[in-house]
This record gives C-alpha cells, structure tokens and sequence, in this order.
C-alpha cells in the first residue's frame, strides 16, 4: 500500500505541474513543495530535466558550443571512430557472419552514431550484416535534429538499417546480437541522495523556503535533511555499498536497473555493452551539480535552464550486474586515456596530422586529443566499462579491446 500511496502522490503532483503552462519551473516546484511537502532530489531532477514544457531537454541547444556542454565526439571524429572500430572488433571475435543492431542511449546531436556510422561503411563485411540502429531519446527536439544527421547521411553511405526511436529500453526488440552504447547518458538519470547526521543516514530533499536577502522576490530553494526514515532511505542506501568514512552519498537506482536490462539481454543475446562517463569506483559521495553555459551553476537555480548531473558510481553498476547472476563478464572500468591509448588513438591522429593541409589543422587535431587523453582534462575523469557475454570458455577468456592489462604501470 505504500508503493501505491507513493504512485499516487507522484502523479497528483506531475498532473499538477503539467497544467502549470503560464509559469516558469522554478515557481511550478516550489508551489509544489509548498502544497504537497519537500521533493527528494530524484524528484527534482526528474522535473528539471523532463518537465513536459519546461524541462531542460526542451530546450533547442543543449549539447556544443551553443549549448551548456560538449561530449568527446564534438571535439575530435577520432572518438567516434574508436567506438565503430571497437564494434566491429567484438563483432568480430564474437558473432562473426551474424546480423547486429546498434542501441545508443541519449544520441543527443548525433555526432557519435554518425562517425560510428561512417566507420562501419569501412568494414564492407559488418556494415552488410548491420541490420538495425534504435536509439533511446526521450527529447522530441534532438529525436528531429538526430532524423535530420542520420537519414541523410545514411544515404550517402548507402547504408539501410531499419532506423528506430524509443523512450526506453524496455522498447528495442530482443533476440539479436546487440551492441549498446551509453555515452554520458547514466550521469542524467535522477539520483538520490543520503546525509549522515548525528550518526544517523537520512535522505536529503528539495525544499522551498523565503529568500534570505529581503530584496530577492519571491522563494529560494534549498536542501533539506528528512529528520526521520523514508522509504528511499530504506529501500536505496543498502545498495550504496561500504559507507565507512563517508557523509554523503548518492544512488542512481535508474543506472542499476538499466545496466541489468544490459546485462540480461547480453546473456540472452550476445553482443558487448560501453558504458562511458565522468565518474568514479565508489569512493565519492557529494558530486551533484548542474552546468550553464559552460560553466558550474547551482543546481538548485534555474531549474530547467542548467543541465543538472551526478559523476557515475561505477561500483555500483558492477554490484548491480552481478546481482542478477547473469552469465556476463564486466571489464574495466578503466580511464578514457587507458582505452582510447589501447584502441591507438596516438596512431590515427598522428596519420591525420601528417595528411592536414595547414598548421591550424594540425594544432587543432592535437589540442583535441590534448583534451581527450590528458589528465586534467578528460583523460583520467571519464571511464569505460564494458558489458560481455561469459556463457562459454571462449567468452569468458575474451578481453575487450581497450581493455587488455598490457599498460604496465599505467593508471586504469
């Protein structure tokens, strides 16, 4: 009856906020807050980012230079040619002479897909057997700019899979080998988030209160500690894993659930899943935030206007996994530069800088891939994991490329 209870409540109160059209976001939640109680950040999130009018991903630009952020494959093509090549190998090795599908979670401006598109019409042999790309986007905006990349490019490669949209996973059609990507897609997904006070774990909620400064209009929102047990706290926080030394933590459970779906249909199915984000193995806690215009901002602030994010627990995906006792190996997770180095990103540029026509060229494809690789930057931040099947000796001997420990000495 809780559950149910809890069901309800969600949908009073997102029936409610929907019906709000003439306001902004900020005023929408903190009325909310003020006639139903304070939100969990999950919640938050939840509206900040997928607000039917309001939310974030209405937004025309989200993603490159005119939006709040840029993924690695705005920077260099390079990126997305590792990812294709790293399909076709575990293609390859694996499910050679078999059609596959391409799944990629959040394609967003679809630079990824395209230069992983592009890369495949190299190999002759897999673009032949690839049969169809579906990708997971929930946003109406970046579904039509991605038809507007992908249709037009795929005619020019002469490439025809069948091309499909889905919401979720639970979507895309099983009994295919299948390869997933989820590029900077689970640090999106709403977290919640614990507090240790007084030797006691509580969650923490959004809450609306009057603004400190008298000549500020209007509420503020800020973070509020439950002073008793919810039924996230009892339900989330054992999957947080050692909580010795920490203060702060905070649970994805949407990541947990989604990298399970990966690992059963792997099992099932065959195929390899990357998971590539900013994250860390567990020993982080407080790394919630938002970013607008390329730059750190308040996640309480302009809901709907900043992109609101959480570093990934990659420990947590790896605890999730086995908990299902699916018949999958994980590798890694290792840096960005451990793979990237691994799949010989330094080759393939240094080949594109002997072939640019000027210098700008050059510095440019160097500079990229400074950014790429280098450690304060997004060399060590970013982490790949990958999902592979381990039904029979010859899987369960296999290492991904990227993956293999021959970096002696190097830092993973």
């Amino acid at each position: 009856m809780r559950v149910i209870r809890s069901v309800q409540h969600w949908c009073r109160r997102t029936l409610s906020v929907q019906a709000c059209r003439s306001d902004n976001l900020h005023s929408i939640i903190c009325r909310q807050i003020r006639s139903a109680g304070p939100m969990s950040v999950a919640e938050y999130m939840k509206l900040a980012m997928h607000h039917p009018v309001y939310g974030y991903y209405k937004k025309s630009e989200v993603v490159g230079p005119g939006g709040d952020f840029i993924t690695s494959p705005e920077i260099s093509q390079v990126f997305g040619e590792l990812l294709g090549v790293w399909i076709v190998n575990e293609w390859m090795n694996l499910n050679k002479n078999a059609p596959f599908d391409i799944v990629e979670f959040g394609p967003g401006s679809g630079a990824l897909i395209a230069t992983i598109l592009k890369t495949l019409c190299k190999f002759p042999t897999g673009s032949s057997l690839f049969r169809r790309l579906h990708l997971i986007e929930r946003s109406d905006y970046l579904r039509q700019k991605q038809e507007t990349v992908i249709y037009p490019l795929l005619k020019t490669l002469h490439l025809k899979p069948e091309v499909k949209w889905h919401s979720s996973i639970d979507d895309v059609p099983r009994g295919c080998s299948t390869y997933y990507l989820a590029h900077e897609f689970l640090d999106a997904l709403p977290v919640h988030r614990f507090q240790l006070v007084d030797g006691k774990w509580r969650e923490v909620f959004v809450n609306a209160v009057n603004p400190v400064n008298p000549n500020e209009l209007g509420d503020q929102l800020s973070f509020f500690v439950s002073r008793s047990l919810t039924m996230a706290c009892e339900t989330y926080l054992p999957l947080a894993g050692d909580l010795s030394g920490k203060n702060c933590v905070e649970v994805c459970p949407e990541a947990g659930a989604i990298v399970q779906k990966l690992a059963a249909r792997i099992a099932a199915d065959g195929g390899a899943a990357l998971v590539i984000d900013y994250g860390h193995c567990g020993e982080k806690g407080d790394t919630l935030r938002a970013f607008k215009n390329h730059q750190l901002h308040d996640p309480l602030r302009d809901p709907g206007e900043a992109d609101i994010t959480a570093d990934v627990d990659f420990a947590f995906l790896h605890r999730s996994i086995e908990a299902t006792k699916e018949q999958v190996i994980v590798h890694g997770p290792v840096s960005q530069a451990y793979f990237l180095v691994h799949m010989g990103i330094l080759m393939r540029v240094k080949a594109l800088v002997e072939k640019a026509k000027c210098e700008e060229d050059k510095k440019s494809l160097i500079a990229a891939t400074e950014m790429l690789i280098a450690s304060r930057h997004m060399g060590k931040r970013f982490k790949f994991m990958a999902i592979c099947p381990g039904r029979g000796d010859r899987e369960k001997q296999h290492i991904p490329a990227g993956f293999h420990p021959t970096w002696e000495g190097a830092e993973t």
